[in-house]
């Protein structure tokens, strides 16, 4: 199959050059529920403000309306599983079945594991499906997913700069509206979860912008919304990210590339930020409000979180359960009632134990070395794919340092990310494989690739 061009000189160059397989034999009524699902999905990503049972959100209603027959139609044909993060989720779940049973609350350790498979579960299809789309539709996917971060963050100003916004939208989604100084949080319960599924924006920004201007304006803008939220977690977890993708642009022996774009992102600041910032400091509530969620938090929000750590020690030492942990969502029995950890690092030490814990670090390892082999690919292959795969590696150390100071492994949009990484570099993988289509070999699966299992026709067809 051709490489999918587009017209245009400064059009952008597609983000690998792969043999869509599954393309042959997919009909086109399949391929348009399929992307009926995937858009419903990504646009109900951010609505998070509905109290579901079991902890569930109106995403994963809509998700559950297509897995079944999503799994009934893997029954047939030839498709691709990723199973590169099975291994630390059965670890995982080892320590936390065996915690759960000696745990003071059972049933939330069981609510949390059924929540876990299920997520697992959704990300193995939704990486199935991704693999079967062309690189035109995983475009598609990526404009809309970046156009509706967007638009939610336009809905976090518009609460920054006007509390009766923020008052309408609280009310809609019964949060309480009684405080003076506020934390935007758009369609989110949490200005937190609000912040995270702002920075992982950058992903389908930086993959799907018309533009390298473009896409700087449009990520000022998106650092903005997430500045709003007075998350110093997402904040520092930005900045690293930033630093790891500028450093391994620099060792892919892009030097002058980084001089253009800082060149480019200072006119950028100069003008959005100069705009921001007059109007910042030439209104006295919005300076005050901006200072007090941002920097007059800070003290507060880390020794709160330090005091919260201390006695998830204090427990886990006591209770002696160093092995397994007491049992998933159970410090909030033990420790500070109804109170988590607000760390994916301690949550797994003190609930899961040393193998829980071992289990996350396998996890966090695997998602690091499948971004930055995507990086590698790249630097072998530069004409199978752009640089700004690099994005994904960014991403991934940003997820890990915002880990340590909130509790994002049940984050939606993280793994709506992981399965966007595994589905490229799938394509990406088959590729460089130097795989070409032959007559008659497109109904073919492409072989094994590491991480990857791909389970024949079973029907015999």
């Amino acid at each position: 199959m051709a490489p999918i061009q587009w017209s245009g000189r400064n059009a952008p160059k597609p983000l690998t050059n792969t043999i869509d397989y599954s393309q042959a034999v997919q009909s086109p009524v399949s391929r348009r529920l399929t992307m009926i699902w995937l858009l419903g999905m990504l646009v109900l990503l951010p609505a998070d403000f509905v109290d579901l049972p079991l902890n569930m959100t109106p995403v994963d209603c809509w998700i559950l309306l297509a897995l079944p027959a999503l799994w009934l139609s893997f029954v047939r044909g030839s498709h691709t599983f990723s199973l590169s993060y099975a291994f630390a989720m059965w670890v995982i779940w080892v320590a936390s079945f065996a915690s759960t049973f000696a745990a003071p609350s059972p049933r939330n350790g069981l609510i949390d594991i059924f929540k876990e498979i299920y997520v697992y579960i959704w990300f193995i299809t939704l990486t199935a499906v991704l693999v079967t789309l062309s690189i035109r539709d995983l475009r598609r996917l990526l404009f809309v997913w970046w156009v509706i971060v967007l638009l939610h963050g336009l809905v976090m100003l518009a609460q920054f700069l006007s509390p009766e916004v923020w008052r309408f939208i609280a009310s809609i989604v019964n949060r309480s509206s009684e405080y003076d100084i506020y934390r935007p949080s758009g369609l989110f319960i949490n200005p937190n979860g609000a912040a995270v599924f702002q920075l992982l924006g950058f992903v389908p920004l930086v993959l799907a912008s018309p533009s390298r201007k473009a896409g700087m304006s449009l990520g000022v803008l998106l650092l903005v919304t997430i500045l709003t939220t007075g998350s110093m977690g997402a904040t520092v977890a930005f900045i690293v990210g930033l630093i790891v993708a500028l450093s391994a642009i620099f060792l892919n022996g892009r030097l002058g590339l980084i001089i253009k774009m800082f060149m480019q992102l200072a006119i950028i600041l100069s003008l959005l930020g100069g705009l921001l910032y007059f109007i910042v400091t030439h209104n006295a509530r919005y300076q005050e409000h901006f200072e007090r969620i941002l920097l007059g938090r800070a003290d507060r929000s880390s020794d709160s979180r330090f005091a919260l750590w201390q006695e998830g020690m204090e427990v886990f030492l006591d209770q002696g359960v160093f092995i397994f942990g007491v049992g998933p969502e159970n410090f909030r029995e033990l420790g500070a009632k109804g109170k988590t950890l607000h760390s994916d690092f301690m949550a797994f030490l003190v609930e899961r134990g040393l193998i829980g814990l071992l289990g996350l670090g396998l996890f966090s390892a695997a998602a690091v070395s499948r971004a930055a082999y995507m990086v590698v690919i790249y630097n072998k292959y530069p004409d199978r794919a752009q640089l700004t795969v690099v994005v994904f590696l960014a991403a991934m150390i940003a997820i890990a340092v915002e880990s340590l100071t909130h509790q994002v492994f049940h984050l939606r949009v993280m793994w709506l990310v992981l399965a966007f990484q595994e589905a490229l570099l799938y394509k990406m993988m088959t590729s460089a494989s130097g795989l070409e289509p032959t007559t008659g070999a497109l109904n073919e699966p492409p072989p094994n690739l590491p991480g990857f299992v791909v389970r024949p026709d079973m029907t015999g067809s």
